[in-house]
């Protein structure tokens, strides 16, 4: 090959080269104008959209659904005494506190009812839970009480006939379905037969019942049995004090016994044909709100029993919730 044949021969090379090249670029251009057409297509077609967007008519704001306040009130071991000494100052009990907390109680539980969820109020529930006082076979809490066993109850069941006034000059109806605890047994020895009349939670009810028996508003369920069944709003529940369950101490806490107690009494009230909706208890002194049971706290507070067992330190309180006729809407605590 001459000079000149190789002259022709890399000029080739270089113009295929350029070739090849414009012919790239001109694919490059051609996908570049496809895909801004397929852009200006899309804002062409969006431009011509006419959107019309439905028009909402604002909902009428609903009235107030129909509903019951169930108020828990147990475990008050009226005229025990707790000395802030021997429970690192967290807690002290006496009949002044015990006053002023029973007090605090009505007062805030009519609070509730004013600043709680919007709803029509047909009256109030107290679930008088049992503990309410101490009797003489709990010699470690009597050792100190503010009070003999009688003038115990002349006292309290007069503060308690002023606090359920209170409360029906609120809420219109008040209605009091009773059980009793395990402290107030006036024998050492547990009994089944004549249990209810044999405890001082049953006696201080019949006290205050009397004192309140010209005040219509106030009724009472004073039953001699351990479980009180009642109606809310036509649904049935039930209130026990608690102390039949067993456990607690382990890993689970106390929801492994009264989920227990909770199905061996619904099966139990299931063949009687009076199965209930809620279980309402007390006796733990922790108040804990589970989806079958709720579980009330205590007035008196963190004693020193509960120190020396090691529980939890929880603040004095009770349980309130209001209930319509689906279901438990809303329940909180009252810290007094």
């Amino acid at each position: 090959m001459d000079l000149d044949d190789f002259a022709d021969e890399a000029s080739r090379g270089l113009l295929r080269q350029q070739n090849a090249r414009l012919r790239a670029d001109l694919r490059a251009t051609q996908a570049e104008l496809e895909d801004t057409l397929g852009r200006l297509a899309l804002l062409e077609g969006i431009d011509r959209l006419d959107p019309q967007p439905p028009r909402w008519a604002s909902p009428r704001k609903p009235g107030p659904r129909q509903a019951v306040m169930v108020a828990m009130l147990s475990d008050t071991h009226f005229d025990e005494i707790v000395r802030a000494e021997d429970v690192a100052g967290v807690n002290a009990y006496d009949r002044k506190v015990a006053t002023r907390r029973l007090q605090s109680w009505a007062g805030q539980l009519v609070h509730v009812a004013e600043d709680g969820p919007n709803v029509d109020l047909q009256g109030c529930v107290v679930l008088w839970g049992g503990d309410m006082m101490t009797g003489p076979i709990d010699v470690m809490h009597l050792q100190e009480a503010a009070d003999t066993m009688f003038g115990t109850l002349l006292y309290w069941s007069e503060q308690l006939a002023a606090a359920f006034t209170l409360l029906a000059d609120h809420f219109g109806k008040v209605h009091v379905p009773v059980v009793v605890g395990n402290h107030g047994r006036m024998e050492k020895a547990k009994r089944t037969h004549l249990k209810v009349r044999s405890n001082l939670d049953w006696h201080l009810a019949c006290l205050v019942a009397r004192l309140t028996s010209e005040d219509k508003r106030i009724t009472w369920q004073i039953d001699e049995a351990s479980d009180a069944e009642f109606e809310v709003m036509g649904r049935r529940h039930l209130l026990t004090h608690g102390d039949q369950s067993r456990g607690g101490s382990g890993i689970g806490g106390i929801w492994p016994p009264i989920m227990r107690m909770t199905a061996r009494k619904q099966q139990r009230q299931s063949s009687l044909g009076r199965p209930f909706d809620h279980l309402w208890l007390g006796h733990w002194h922790q108040a804990t709100f589970g989806p079958q049971f709720t579980v009330n706290g205590s007035l008196v507070g963190y004693s020193a029993f509960s120190a020396e067992c090691n529980f939890p330190v929880e603040p004095p309180q009770q349980v309130a919730a209001l209930v319509d006729r689906d279901r438990i809407v809303w329940r909180t605590t009252i810290v007094v």
